[in-house]
């Protein structure tokens, strides 16, 4: 079994071969639908593994120059999995929702995090002290309350290169803000999509937990092929000294 047919078998496995009703369809999809089973369309996956190869080669040019990537995934079926690994391998995740002016209005952004991370340092300190019982415990509230706001964004110190989405209609705003940056959109879209809203994308049953967890992975492989290298480079210049 050659590449493209194995990667088409593990789609058809994972149901991500589904897609929607046909009055749901983008118009711009339809040369992605293979055919109906009923009212549901299905998605042409020899086109899906072709779009796979190359999205997830320039997703792995951009990790490999150690750019940051943003994954955008709130569906039930996706935060567990994009939670996962993006603390795995530090990457920046939003789960929960997406808060406006995340990439259009970074900076007021980047100052929520500069608040958390001094009430972070003022709750460790031995000066915590000398606030009463009642400071502390609205200060470690306040803290709590940012920190599950901006959920996988904490760590996100810097304005991200690109964003990585599951399901372009349920992210509109995301995109929104993207492309009004410029930033390289990438995602694993739904027949319901507008594909001119993506740099790069594959069509494909973005809300089934196992797809979703299958992309990931293969995420992830890209990060530890990264690692691997750092590893690699860090031993070599060990060697050398």
């Amino acid at each position: 079994m050659d590449q493209d047919n194995q990667l088409i078998a593990q789609f058809l496995d994972k149901g991500l071969h589904w897609g929607v009703r046909r009055s749901f369809i983008h118009p711009k999809m339809k040369p992605f639908v293979f055919t109906y089973k009923g009212d549901l369309a299905v998605i042409n996956l020899q086109k899906s593994a072709d779009l796979w190869d190359k999205t997830f080669k320039s997703l792995s040019d951009l990790i490999s120059q150690g750019k940051s990537i943003l994954f955008v995934a709130t569906q039930p079926a996706a935060e567990a999995i994009v939670k996962k690994y993006g603390q795995e391998f530090g990457f920046p995740y939003i789960t929960t929702r997406w808060l406006g002016g995340t990439i259009t209005n970074f900076e007021t952004f980047k100052k929520r995090l500069e608040h958390l991370k001094g009430l972070d340092a003022k709750v460790a300190s031995s000066d915590i002290e000398k606030y009463t019982k009642k400071e502390k415990g609205l200060m470690q509230k306040e803290a709590d309350e940012i920190r599950k706001k901006f959920d996988g964004l904490v760590k996100m110190t810097t304005f991200p290169d690109a964003i990585f989405v599951f399901c372009g209609k349920k992210h509109s705003t995301a995109l929104k803000e993207a492309q009004r940056k410029n930033m390289k959109v990438f995602g694993i879209f739904g027949l319901e999509d507008n594909p001119e809203e993506a740099t790069e994308f594959v069509p494909l049953n973005d809300n089934v937990r196992i797809g979703i967890e299958f992309v990931m992975e293969t995420v992830a492989e890209l990060y530890r092929k990264l690692q691997s290298k750092e590893v690699d480079s860090g031993k070599a210049l060990v060697a050398e000294s």
